[in-house]
């Protein structure tokens, strides 16, 4: 907690754009793979409603969608 008559640069405006310039978003790839993930969970789960195998969209299709959401909660919050 910083006191009243200090000034406090992580909600200076103008100090959070240089933190957000210097960073590097090249290397936070991460949120790629899950969103990608997501969908191929989601694919799975579609191959197993064609071969005809009950109750597994119980698992995969929860599974698929959060790491879809996940992967843009992660996205926002690098952003931020």
């Amino acid at each position: 907690m910083f006191l009243p008559g200090l000034p406090n640069d992580a909600e200076d405006e103008m100090a959070r754009e240089r933190r957000l310039e210097a960073r590097d978003f090249r290397s936070a790839r991460q949120w790629r793979w899950i969103f990608a993930g997501g969908w191929v969970v989601l694919a799975a789960w579609g191959v197993c409603v064609l071969a005809g195998w009950p109750g597994t969209g119980l698992i995969l299709v929860p599974v698929g969608i959060f790491m879809i959401l996940g992967s843009g909660i992660q996205l926002l919050l690098e952003r931020l």
